[in-house]
């Protein structure tokens, strides 16, 4: 049921040839979690669990038995349990390093590049009615929430303009799209389901998106912390929310209804965002959820507050930001010292839609750190990719594994970085192999 209330409470083919192992993307948010999977020699206590299927829902069952845990057995509709991932039927083949290397017994296996389900939350209050600086500042618009020069787009057109170009660029691939506004009601409300909901980022779905944005208007109060908790529980709630998952926040001011929708009371604000940031950001992380944030000229005052909200989310620009909650705080995509507002926007969306993209590729049980990543073009002769561990956003040229929401590798998921990563996009006759217990050519 749709409820209004301020907030209270790319294809791959895979090679293997060792043992089986395995470990979940996540854990559920507001519900009991699932036992982490281990390695192999320790797989913990004995029984079976659950674990993540190719398609990126956690639909699997693997069991724990003398130490060594099975590979995560998959429904397929009509044909009962599959044991991992199917068989592509090609013959093996390795990159020219790995050739004399040593034998890799090597068997090809199929899999979906890992999807994206991405959530996009955005602010409506009525401050987007006002020009973006220079022909506004914000201070003006917080004085008189008008539009200053009625010849120059509104922040709200701005911003809707540069959504349907990203929306465009998320288009045709893995990526579901969705959006929510907040506030819903011109007051503090946020609605329990998006205004577009989650689906595939095709022709129908990008006019959905459009007819919605141009449907609203800008109205009512910023119930930041309200819009994102009930985005984190619809991503986690809706089962075709599959894969990597991404809140996307775009707001042009301060928290203003907090848990009683009266903007008036500071302790209660502050309650508000401490609990978002406390708790909700860590079970939305436990259960595969990200947020990145991006804040328009207005939202100067809360700055400190969304670079915390980014780092927490897993977003961080930089891993050394300031998101101590200082003015100073640098997480997130602060838009608000840009003299050029609308392309710098644009820009900025269609990066944050290239990270929650990404290059994402699932691995399959084994290896137990004998990891290699190749790739060929329409048969080919493969070529191998090196492990490169720099971070992706730091001129990492290669592959690493995904990481875990604490930080660790999640050896079930290798991600591609760099030129490895733009050379895979580039044509989409590329074949993208893992290959198991081969020396790591660095």
């Amino acid at each position: 049921m749709n409820t209004k209330t301020p907030f209270l409470g790319f294809c791959a083919f895979l090679v293997i040839g060792c043992s089986a192992a395995g470990s979940p993307e996540g854990a559920a948010l507001g519900g009991e979690s699932p036992a982490p999977t281990a390695a192999p020699q320790d797989c913990g206590f004995a029984g079976p669990r659950t674990c993540f299927c190719p398609d990126g829902t956690q639909s699997g069952t693997q069991t724990c038995a003398g130490g060594m845990l099975s590979s995560c057995e998959c429904p397929v509709s009509g044909a009962g349990p599959v044991s991992g991932l199917m068989p592509s039927g090609d013959p093996t083949q390795v990159c020219a390093d790995l050739r004399g290397s040593g034998a890799c017994n090597a068997t090809s296996y199929v899999s979906e590049e890992v999807p994206s389900s991405i959530l996009f939350v955005l602010d409506r209050s009525g401050s987007m009615v006002c020009n973006a600086p220079p022909f506004q500042t914000s201070e003006s618009c917080n004085t008189t929430t008008a539009r200053a020069d009625a010849n120059q787009p509104s922040k709200w057109e701005i911003t809707t303009t540069a959504l349907n170009g990203a929306f465009v660029g998320l288009s045709g691939g893995t990526a579901s799209i969705g959006l929510s506004l907040f506030s819903s009601d011109g007051y503090c409300g946020v609605d329990s389901t998006p205004i577009a909901d989650l689906a595939p980022a095709n022709a129908v779905q990008l006019q959905a998106l459009s007819n919605a944005m141009a449907a609203s208007s800008p109205a009512g109060g910023t119930p930041i912390v309200g819009g994102v908790i009930q985005a984190y529980h619809h991503l986690h709630e809706e089962l075709h929310a599959s894969g990597n998952r991404y809140v996307v926040l775009i707001t042009d001011g301060e928290e203003s209804c907090g848990t009683k929708g009266d903007g008036t009371d500071p302790a209660d604000l502050e309650a508000a965002r401490g609990r978002l940031l406390t708790v909700e950001v860590q079970k939305a992380r436990d259960a595969n959820i990200k947020t990145f944030v991006v804040g328009v000229p207005g939202s100067e005052g809360a700055r400190g507050f969304l670079s915390e909200l980014a780092f927490l989310g897993g977003t961080a620009r930089d891993p050394n930001c300031i998101h101590d909650g200082s003015p100073a705080g640098n997480c997130h995509f602060d838009l608000t010292t840009e003299a050029d507002f609308a392309g710098v926007l644009q820009a900025t969306l269609g990066k944050i839609g290239g990270k929650a993209l990404g290059c994402e590729f699932k691995t399959p049980p084994g290896g137990n750190g004998l990891v290699n990543v190749q790739f060929s073009r329409a048969g080919g002769e493969p070529v191998c990719f090196p492990q490169d561990p720099a971070p992706c956003e730091g001129g990492s040229n290669g592959w690493q594994f995904a990481k875990d929401p604490a930080g660790n590798d999640d050896t079930t998921r290798v991600v591609l970085c760099g030129a490895a990563c733009d050379a895979v996009k580039a044509d989409p006759t590329t074949r993208v192999d893992v290959v198991l217990g081969c020396p790591m050519i660095h």
